[in-house]
C-alpha cells in the first residue's frame, strides 16, 4: 500500500493565521495568534491524515531568480507586518519540537521546494497531497501528486484542475504566462484573458507549439484571430519572460532522501513553548 506525504505551504497557514487572529497576545504583551492559529490548523491536518509523513514549506528572506529577471514580480504585495514577522522562529520552535519538519531556503521561493519534493516523493511511490491555494501549483497535478484546498479541503486532480481552469495541469504555466497572474504582478499579453488564452492551449498546445502555429490561428474559429496573432508576436519575448516566472522549478538542491520523515516528539520542550506562549489548552496533553 502506498504511502502518504503530505507537502503545507506553510507562507498559506501563517498568513491565515495572523489574519484571523491578530490582537492574541499573551500575559506578557507578546504576539501569538500566528503561531496560535497555525498550530491549530496543522493539528486539523494531522488528525486528518493519520499514518502519513509531513513536510511545511515556507518562502524564506531573500531574492529569487524571478525577482532578478523581472523586477516587478511580486511587488504590489504588502511587505509582512513586524507582529508577524517576530512570531516566525518560534513557530518553528514548536512545530520541530512537535516532530515534524521545517524547510526554508533562502532565495528559493516555496513554490519550487514543493515542486522538487513532490516529484522526487512521486518516484519513490509516494502518494503526494499538497495543501496549498495557490494556483502556480496546479501544474503539479498527477493521478499521484494531488491538491487540498486548504479551506475547504476538497482534493483536486487532473480532471478537477481541467474543470476549474480550462486546461490541464502541465499547460498552467503556459496559461498564466498569456493571460497573467494579478497576485504575482504578472502582466500577461494585452486583450488575452483566460478564454483566449485556453483556446489556443487546447487547439495548438504550449507556448512553444503556439509560436510554432501561429499561421493556424486564423484557421481554427478564432475570433478576431488576426489581431490576436499580432499581439502575440508583439509579446513574444515578454511571454517567453512569464514563462519563466510561472513554471514552477521541479529540481533545485533538496533531497527528500536527506530529510528525516520520521522524527520523534520533543515532549518536554514542546511542554515549555507552550507554557510560555500560555497556550494552556494544548499542556494538558502532557504528562513529563
Amino acid at each position: 500500500m502506498k504511502k502518504k506525504i503530505i507537502l503545507i505551504d506553510g507562507s498559506f497557514y501563517l498568513y491565515r493565521a495572523y489574519y484571523a487572529l491578530p490582537n492574541l497576545i499573551n500575559n506578557k504583551g507578546y504576539p501569538t495568534g500566528a503561531i496560535y492559529g497555525f498550530i491549530n490548523m496543522f493539528n486539523k491536518i494531522i488528525k486528518m491524515n493519520i499514518n502519513s509523513y509531513f513536510l511545511i514549506i515556507f518562502d524564506a528572506k531573500g531574492i529569487s531568480f524571478r525577482k532578478k529577471i523581472f523586477s516587478k514580480y511580486k511587488s504590489t504585495r504588502i511587505n509582512m507586518p513586524v507582529n508577524l514577522i517576530i512570531q516566525i522562529k518560534p513557530l518553528f520552535k514548536i512545530i520541530q519540537a512537535m516532530g515534524y519538519n521545517v524547510i526554508s531556503i533562502k532565495n528559493i521561493e516555496a513554490d519550487d521546494i514543493i515542486g522538487t519534493l513532490s516529484l522526487q516523493a512521486e518516484k519513490k511511490n509516494y502518494f503526494v497531497f499538497i495543501f496549498s491555494i495557490d494556483k502556480d501549483i496546479a501544474q503539479l497535478v498527477t493521478q499521484n501528486i494531488k491538491i487540498v484546498n486548504p479551506i475547504n479541503y476538497s482534493i483536486s486532480g487532473p480532471k478537477e484542475i481541467y474543470k476549474k481552469y480550462g486546461v490541464y495541469p502541465k499547460f498552467i504555466s503556459d496559461l498564466l504566462a498569456l493571460s497573467g497572474d494579478p497576485i504575482d504582478n504578472i502582466p500577461g499579453v494585452p486583450g488575452i484573458g483566460n478564454r483566449i488564452g485556453q483556446n489556443l492551449i487546447n487547439k495548438l498546445g504550449d507556448l512553444k507549439y503556439i509560436y510554432k502555429n501561429i499561421n493556424y490561428i486564423d484557421n481554427i474559429n478564432f475570433r478576431g484571430g488576426n489581431n490576436i496573432k499580432k499581439k502575440l508576436l508583439k509579446y513574444k519575448k515578454l511571454v517567453f519572460l512569464y514563462h519563466k516566472l510561472t513554471k514552477i522549478k521541479t529540481n533545485i538542491l533538496i533531497n527528500i532522501d536527506n530529510l528525516n520523515l520520521k522524527m520523534k516528539t520533543q515532549k518536554k520542550n514542546l511542554k515549555y513553548l507552550f507554557k510560555l506562549y500560555k497556550f494552556n489548552k494544548w499542556i494538558k496533553n502532557f504528562h513529563c
